[in-house]
């Protein structure tokens, strides 16, 4: 897990999938982008991810690549089972699918378009990056964030 840097207040966070499932994540407020174009993710890991995401406060989850939409729809059915099947209490978690803009742009919806509910701890608030195929686009998050403080928008 490292810290990449804070914009907008939010600090920035990235963390390889593999310490996610083990349950490496913030315990509150949290957005998350997750991005896969290269081979379809396994949906039990996913499933773990998603229920343990949960539990740690995630506040919004957003799928990137082209797998993004199937990962959106994949997070919605675990929280619908878990709301009707098992009794869990309402889950209030905004999940979206960027399955067509850059990575840039949806990196950049995670300061300026969330959905986020009124109790959102705005000062704690953490943005964790992740890539299911294993890639390290750390350095690529780092130079978007000094380009958004330059001012710069994505295309998309």
């Amino acid at each position: 897990m490292n810290e990449i840097d804070t914009y907008q207040g939010r600090k920035v966070i990235w963390i390889n999938y593999n310490e996610l499932l083990e349950g490496k994540m913030p315990e509150s407020d949290w957005i998350c982008l997750m991005t896969s174009s290269e081979s379809k993710p396994n949906s039990d890991k996913f499933d773990r991810f998603t229920r343990d995401a949960i539990k740690n406060g995630i506040l919004e989850f957003k799928g990137h690549g082209e797998f993004g939409e199937l990962l959106h729809d994949w997070f919605d059915e675990t929280m619908v089972i878990m709301e009707t099947m098992e009794n869990h209490s309402e889950i209030d978690v905004m999940t979206t699918w960027h399955n067509n803009e850059s990575l840039a742009d949806t990196f950049w919806q995670c300061f300026f378009a969330t959905c986020l509910p009124e109790t959102t701890k705005y000062d704690k608030l953490k943005i964790v990056c992740t890539d299911l195929d294993g890639k390290d686009r750390e350095n690529e998050l780092e130079n978007y964030l000094k380009r958004f403080a330059q001012g710069w928008l994505p295309k998309n």
